[in-house]
């Protein structure tokens, strides 16, 4: 029913948790009750779990995944990262070395912003931050950092254009596999500052969609 209504498969987790401890009990008693119940018990427990590797883990190659994604939307937030970061740092480059220091990193959602925070540093890039959901709550970026905002993995720029100053389309990210994940053919963009001082600007632009 989760699932029909479009709910996430772990928001069933903790529910699940206590139906297997409650059932863990049981079934080894029935297993241990009579001969050749061993085998179906074990069974019941791998096809599960192969099943559920193929859907979960990142152990298909990127050109099957179509399946996958279907049931479990997860799996794209597993292909295409540091492509991401590649995106992120060809157009961070292009921001005058000058202004750098008083630049900032934005991305769309929680994920771009984890991606770049374990890719992000071998390419040179800083620290992201994001207003996604509860990620906003690791802070706004500083006053001081008043120079030209990176925005990354957009994908409507008018939506965010009441934010920041002279935003412009500065490129596009590609995960290299043509496959439809949330950030494929989503789009860079490079604003020239914020339109207010981020310790303003934080509050409203908190979004969780």
């Amino acid at each position: 029913m989760v699932l029909a209504l479009g709910g996430k498969g772990y928001y069933t987790v903790p529910l699940l948790v206590v139906l297997l401890a409650a059932g863990c009990e049981p079934a080894l008693r029935w297993a241990g009750s009579g001969s050749g119940r061993r085998a179906p018990l074990v069974g019941a427990v791998l096809v599960p779990a192969a099943l559920n590797a193929v859907i979960t883990l990142p152990v298909l190659p990127p050109s099957a995944l179509s399946v996958p994604m279907a049931m479990n939307k997860e799996q794209d937030e597993q292909l295409g990262r540091p492509e991401l970061a590649d995106a992120a740092r060809r157009e961070w480059a292009r921001i005058p070395a000058r202004d750098r220091a008083r630049s900032v990193l934005i991305t769309g959602n929680y994920g771009e912003a984890g991606a770049l925070e374990r890719y992000g540093p071998a390419r040179g890039l800083p620290a992201p931050y994001s207003g996604h959901m509860s990620y906003a709550g690791w802070g706004p970026p500083p006053d001081s950092a008043d120079g030209p905002v990176l925005l990354v993995g957009q994908a409507d720029v008018s939506d965010i254009e009441r934010y920041f100053t002279d935003c412009r389309g500065a490129g596009h990210v590609d995960n290299g596999y043509d496959v439809g994940t949330e950030e494929q053919g989503a789009e860079i963009v490079l604003c020239a500052g914020p339109a207010l001082k981020w310790s303003l600007l934080w509050p409203s632009s908190h979004h969780a969609y």
